[in-house]
């Protein structure tokens, strides 16, 4: 345990920490170098390495299976959509393409600018080597799809890692807002709240009650609460149409 909690990975289950370990063996990259790590965002998890990490498990491959690999084109575009083999512009390219061959064969991967760029430095000072590193993770993965299945580089992930992790709501205490309620417009609204949040069933009961209690307002034949259905004798019915 005190292993996982320097990786980071303690709190992760133990179907994914297999996957990870496996994945670790097998790719043979170090964990406990950073070579290999996972990340989890809005509760799942994501192996990642460094585009070397990539490199190192496409060479190992290779060398096991006697075959051969590399990296035999690059390109990259502007807006004007016309390819070059060396980006001179000023600014970003719009995207970046990649050929990748394995054993005679060719793969070929596209990575748009637009949904990769970041916010880290390394994005501004280097716009275009950064988006071809992407480019090459996508191509190499797709050559390598045994090996590099559910593994990303921490380029390609760096615009996740940018983004804000928006925080819970915290859950509302409808017994307390009950509680406060001073007539049965004030019931209404929370009834509304407590439908919008999906738990009417649980309150049904309760609400009942609360309406018999608080003091009435001018006679109807029915009312609406939210959508839900309430009789002259204050008896909350299923949701009306």
């Amino acid at each position: 345990m005190a292993a996982l909690q320097q990786l980071g990975v303690a709190t992760n289950s133990q179907g994914d920490l297999a996957v990870f370990f496996h994945q670790a063996q097998k790719s043979g990259l170090d964990p406990f170098k950073r070579e290999i790590y996972m990340i989890t965002r809005s509760g799942k998890p994501t192996i990642q390495t460094g585009i070397d990490g990539f490199y190192k498990i496409a060479d190992r491959v290779t060398t096991k299976t006697r075959g051969t690999w590399g990296i035999s084109e690059t390109y990259w575009c502007g807006q004007d959509g016309q390819w070059v083999d060396v980006w001179l512009q000023q600014g970003s390219p719009a995207a970046a393409k990649v050929i990748v061959e394995r054993n005679g064969s060719k793969f070929t991967t596209v990575a748009l600018t637009s949904e990769y760029t970041a916010t880290g430095p390394m994005w501004k000072k280097m716009p275009a080597r950064m988006i071809a590193k992407c480019a090459e993770a996508l191509a190499i993965r797709k050559a390598f799809p045994e090996d590099l299945n559910g593994m990303y580089t921490n380029d390609e992930m760096e615009r996740a890692d940018a983004q804000p992790v928006q925080q819970a709501q915290p859950e509302q205490d409808f017994y307390a807002l009950l509680d406060q309620c001073q007539s049965r417009d004030d019931l209404n609204a929370v009834a509304g709240k407590i439908s919008a949040a999906g738990r009417m069933n649980e309150f049904r009961g309760t609400l009942n009650e609360f309406w018999k209690t608080l003091a009435p307002a001018e006679k109807q034949d029915e009312e609406v609460v939210d959508g839900t259905l309430v009789d002259d004798d204050g008896v909350i019915q299923d949701n009306a149409a």
